[in-house]
């Protein structure tokens, strides 16, 4: 409802910046009074950012963005968090098309579900490391037998993980049926890092 209302009022706001010009003083009373509408309404849309839980800490969250196959955003009760799916490395978006399909399997995978997330620790852009989990199904490692991402062996050390990418790559299944750069995404984003 809100968002509709902010749409509504956005397109307001265009319509009178049109018509201002036949009639000033009173469009620009309604210009201001639309514009401070807009950012009001605006700014109670956006949900706080949660505290950094401590490792260790369990939650049980609401997806509320998916940015590719390792991240996405939650919402955890006291405000959102940006997660990283611990011990995987997904393909990144300008891997076509495999950041694409993996973000897609992970979307499928959890979708608008309620998760629970067991924090590991927090990484160097702030973002939360957890596992993911619905009920006692481990999504990272779901990701892993898929061939949607890889072990992400400099932090996970788990045989179960290791044994999962060893059948994903003798069935050659996602990113294993074919060889290239989305089979080492961390490769592949020192190659195209922004300089």
């Amino acid at each position: 409802m809100k968002r509709e209302l902010l749409q509504q009022l956005g397109q307001t706001l265009k319509s009178e910046l049109r018509k201002s010009k036949r009639r000033a003083s009173t469009s620009i009373i309604v210009i201001v009074g639309l514009t401070i509408a807009v950012f009001v309404i605006d700014y109670s849309l956006r949900e706080p950012d949660a505290p950094v839980p401590n490792p260790g800490t369990d939650l049980t969250c609401e997806v509320r963005h998916i940015y590719d196959g390792d991240t996405l955003t939650v919402g955890c009760g006291q405000g959102k968090l940006k997660v990283r799916v611990w011990g995987i490395d997904a393909p990144e978006k300008g891997q076509k098309p495999w950041g694409d399909d993996s973000r897609d399997f992970l979307n499928h995978l959890i979708g608008d579900k309620a998760i629970q997330i067991q924090v590991v620790d927090k990484d160097r852009y702030g973002r939360v490391v957890a596992r993911l989990f619905l009920g006692e199904h481990d999504i990272g490692l779901s990701m892993i037998n898929k061939g949607k991402a890889i072990v992400y062996k400099q932090y996970n050390n788990s045989r179960t993980y290791r044994e999962a990418q060893v059948v994903a790559q003798n069935q050659k299944v996602g990113i294993w049926s074919e060889p290239g750069a989305q089979q080492d995404p961390a490769s592949w984003r020192k190659v195209h890092a922004r300089k």
